[in-house]
């Protein structure tokens, strides 16, 4: 096994042919009860987990090739799979659900246990944080702070949210690379939100059934929101949740969206991505041809790790692509 850190990411990497080393490192990596049987003969890949993994997000890539079973207890985490070959069957609460390649499910949730068989399996899972979902579902400090709960039938998500969640977390996962140009904290942060927010919008849940950013949550006055602006002004720079801008102006997270929507004609989150655009744009402006900064270095360092996201933002804005800016007509997409 071999582990490195760089700024906020810690990277592992395990591999090994022994059934019963394989079992307890996954055991250990995920809380799990879990029995193996033996490797079959002819399967000759080796048991290999590998995790790339933030604060509030871990990202694995999983191989194992055995027969498995596992048990996991409700957990503070929800743990989406999606399964690249072999077949799963979950027990979720008395409910058999059967897994085929490119489906995309639940394996673990903060509110029932599972029961699962995995059969000679490779897998990508996301592991996201309570912190992470709730901010991304736009719940406040003041908001209860109970496990998410969600249907105990669950169907695997359509296949075009499928291609939606493959995206969001393989892009995730390459600026979570040690060798990424574009894997800044920033974009990172931005990243892992969009992970959490593919997964509260295809599994129905407690956090955004009753849409908690729903208009008609009270007044807000305009030196309110000045606040919040003035603190995304003041920290572009490093990740800013919902919370922290509740935090800053004094209101919950409810009426601050409330406030910015009437104010801004955008969200706190938009308002902050408008912010951090304007300093690559000005950034753009300014660099100078053969100072070895391009196009991608500077849009991750403002959060965008997708250039091609990041240009079509851009081209809204100030109608030309980041790299025929004026005065950075020479810069590179490296």
């Amino acid at each position: 096994m071999s582990a490195n850190s760089r700024d906020d990411v810690v990277r592992s990497v395990f591999s090994t042919t022994d059934a019963e080393r394989g079992r307890a490192y996954l055991a250990s990596a995920y809380g799990a009860d879990i029995r193996m049987g033996a490797p079959t003969p002819s399967f000759r890949a080796p048991f290999r987990h590998e995790r790339r993994a933030m604060p509030e997000l871990a990202l694995d890539a999983v191989r194992v090739p055995a027969g498995a079973h596992y048990f996991l207890e409700p957990a503070r985490y929800l743990l989406v799979t999606q399964l690249l070959s072999g077949r799963q069957d979950v027990d979720c609460a008395g409910t058999d659900t059967g897994w085929l390649p490119g489906d995309v499910m639940p394996a673990g949730r903060p509110d029932i246990p599972h029961r699962t068989h995995a059969d000679h399996v490779e897998a990508r899972t996301a592991r996201m944080e309570p912190e992470l979902l709730r901010d991304v579902a736009g719940l406040g400090e003041e908001e209860p702070r109970e496990p998410m709960r969600m249907p105990r039938s669950q169907e695997p998500a359509p296949a075009e949210q499928a291609a939606v969640w493959q995206a969001a977390t393989r892009r995730a996962w390459d600026l979570l690379g040690e060798d990424s140009a574009a894997g800044t904290p920033l974009s990172r942060d931005a990243a892992a939100r969009t992970v959490a927010a593919v997964a509260l919008s295809m599994f129905p849940n407690s956090y955004t059934e009753h849409d908690p950013l729903a208009s008609g949550t009270g007044n807000v006055g305009e030196a309110t929101v000045d606040r919040a602006a003035q603190y995304i002004h003041d920290h572009a720079d490093r990740p800013i949740t919902l919370t922290d801008l509740a935090t800053a102006a004094g209101v919950s997270a409810r009426t601050l969206h409330d406030g910015f929507r009437h104010f801004h004609d955008t969200t706190p989150m938009g308002y902050l991505r408008r912010v951090r655009l304007e300093r690559a744009h000005r950034e753009l402006r300014t660099a100078e041809p053969g100072e070895g900064e391009s196009v991608e270095t500077i849009a991750a360092r403002w959060g965008w790790g997708d250039p091609g996201a990041f240009s079509a933002a851009y081209g809204r804005v100030y109608g030309t692509a980041p790299s025929q800016t004026p005065t950075a007509a020479g810069l590179l997409h490296a």
